[in-house]
């Protein structure tokens, strides 16, 4: 993981209440009620909501 990406991140998540987990390979999860074991929380939504392709209501999102 890129310590500039996390920089990047960082500033652009202003908002105290919310927690990040930047993962290995750049997938940034943004967690808006952070609680409790903040990678599991966020592979938890990943496995929920599934990868987002080009096209999909998920990948319209980003």
């Amino acid at each position: 993981m890129s310590i500039e990406r996390l920089d990047v991140w960082q500033q652009l998540l202003a908002d105290p209440r919310k927690s990040l987990v930047l993962f290995e390979h750049g997938t940034c999860v943004v967690l808006t009620a952070p609680d409790g074991e903040l990678a599991e929380q966020a592979t938890d939504l990943l496995k929920k909501f599934g990868p987002a392709h080009a096209g999909s209501w998920a990948g319209a999102l980003g």
